[in-house]
């Protein structure tokens, strides 16, 4: 069988750009910022890739790096805190709503700002899946390009924002957790990654989004909220997998996308500072009325992706399993509600 002359070439791509990403992670890491291995991967790929290097992301590298991630969140969820979140599940809902309808009343000033449509702005404010909301959109007439640059924007403004403001305010939590302590068990360790990969394909078969990171998540808290947890993850492990999904973010900035939509940069940017500074005024209001910390709660209602807030909360001793929680069931919710909500929208006239 003969191998395709491009084969060589998307090689390079791919080992180039997981160097980059290792590259930046590990000088974040030296640099002792936030989230190093995450967005110091993510900065060095963007630039390289803004810069004309044409870097190709390893999807099955980022993959695995979600599902490793998924596995050691889950090892947050002991009996104990499982059974705290069930008695918060009002709470948990109330909040998920709250945060999807931030994103619909500031699609219109999005609209304005960047000369959008209708669909293409309400589409793109929505703190939803990059992909997910394209796709949804462009069969309302929405234009998936702009959705998509919006909601990368998104993703990656609150991956930078929150980590980095709670770095400059020295906000650390000082919860113990046993999942910190565990040791690294080997044959645990291959049993809970075999596991998490059975767990994904059913959830791919199920068509369920974010398969990767839920498979693993799913599996791990399984067995650590029944008492079963079979061995820990150090932070060596996790920091490849960042350099992973680091890779993957970083790789999204295609110069030719970009090019030519600088009102649609700036109006996205300023949507995402004023979506972030929503979402944290409406957890600071949260934290007032129940017994879970300031630092916590903005992380919990924050626009952006599980791994990312929940990783932020793992750093910064602060309650995994409650900024997990939180934004598992936002994610579901924008999946269960957009379709219809967008049928309704059409009807009164707003698509």
């Amino acid at each position: 069988m003969r191998i395709p002359a491009f084969a060589p070439r998307l090689l390079w791509s791919h080992l180039l750009c997981l160097a980059l990403s290792g590259l930046g992670g590990a000088l974040f890491f030296t640099l002792g910022t936030p989230l190093p291995w995450l967005l110091g991967g993510m900065l060095f790929v963007a630039i390289g890739q803004l810069a004309g290097l044409k870097l190709a992301a390893w999807r099955p590298a980022r993959n695995l790096g979600m599902l490793v991630i998924g596995a050691a969140l889950g090892l947050f969820f002991t009996p104990e805190a499982a059974g705290h979140l069930a008695q918060r599940a009002p709470l948990v809902v109330g909040a998920a709503l709250a945060t999807l309808a931030l994103g619909v009343l500031l699609s219109p000033l999005l609209a304005r700002l960047g000369r959008l449509d209708r669909p293409s702005a309400l589409f793109g404010s929505i703190p939803g899946g990059v992909a997910e909301m394209s796709v949804l959109g462009e069969s309302y007439g929405a234009k998936p390009i702009a959705v998509a640059i919006i909601q990368l924007l998104r993703v990656v403004g609150v991956v930078v924002l929150v980590p980095s403001a709670f770095a400059a305010l020295g906000v650390a939590g000082h919860i113990p957790s046993a999942a910190l302590a565990r040791p690294l068990e080997p044959l645990g360790f291959l049993a809970l990654i075999v596991a998490s990969v059975l767990g994904t394909w059913l959830l791919i078969r199920l068509q369920v989004r974010n398969a990767w990171l839920l498979g693993g998540l799913f599996v791990s808290l399984g067995l650590t909220a029944t008492g079963h947890a079979v061995t820990g993850i150090p932070g060596w492990v996790t920091a490849i997998a960042q350099v992973a999904m680091g890779a993957q973010l970083g790789a999204q900035f295609e110069r030719a996308a970009l090019l030519g939509s600088g009102r649609l940069l700036g109006a996205a940017v300023l949507h995402v500072l004023l979506l972030t500074g929503l979402c944290a005024l409406l957890g600071a209001l949260l934290a007032q009325f129940t017994s879970i910390d300031l630092a916590t709660m903005v992380l919990a209602t924050a626009p952006g992706g599980v791994a990312e807030m929940s990783l932020t909360a793992k750093i910064l001793l602060l309650d995994v399993p409650v900024v997990v929680a939180f934004h598992l069931v936002r994610i579901a919710m924008t999946a269960m509600l957009m379709q219809p909500f967008s049928v309704l929208l059409r009807r009164w006239g707003y698509l």
